[in-house]
C-alpha cells in the first residue's frame, strides 16, 4: 500500500503542475494550450502512479517491464489517441502511431536502463 500511496503522490504532483499550466493557458485565452496541458498532466499522472513498478523487490525485472509495457499500453497509448496529439485519419495512421508509440518506448526504455546500470557501477566500489 505504501508504493501506491508513493506512486500516486507523483501522479497527482505532475497532474497539479500541468493543471497549473492549463489554469493559466485558460486565462490568458490559450484553448489549444490548455488541451495540450490536461493531456500532458494525464500523461504525467499515469506515469508518476506506475513509476513505482520498479520498486516491487519480489518482481523479476522481466516481469516489471512487462506490467510497465502492459499498463502503458492500456492508459497512455489511448490518451495519445484520444487527445488529438496526434492526428490519426486512417487506419494505417493508428498503425504508425502504435509502431511510433513502441519504438519510443524501447529507446526510452534502453537509455534509461543504460544510464540505471551505469550508475550502479559507480556507486559499488570496486
Amino acid at each position: 500500500m505504501d508504493l501506491f500511496k508513493k506512486g500516486l503522490k507523483r501522479g497527482i504532483l505532475l497532474l497539479a503542475a500541468s493543471g497549473a499550466l492549463a489554469l493559466y493557458n485558460r486565462l490568458v485565452g490559450d484553448a489549444e494550450s490548455v488541451r495540450l496541458a490536461l493531456t500532458y498532466g494525464g500523461i504525467g499522472f499515469f506515469l508518476g502512479v506506475m513509476s513505482v513498478i520498479y520498486e516491487v523487490r519480489r518482481w523479476s525485472f522481466p516481469k516489471q517491464i512487462f506490467i510497465h509495457w502492459t499498463v502503458m499500453h492500456v492508459t497512455i497509448l489511448p490518451l495519445v489517441f484520444l487527445s488529438g496529439l496526434v492526428p490519426v485519419n486512417s487506419v494505417q495512421d493508428l498503425g504508425r502511431l502504435y509502431v511510433n508509440f513502441n519504438v519510443s518506448g524501447l529507446i526510452l526504455f534502453g537509455v534509461t536502463y543504460l544510464v540505471s546500470k551505469a550508475r550502479r557501477q559507480l556507486r559499488t566500489p570496486s
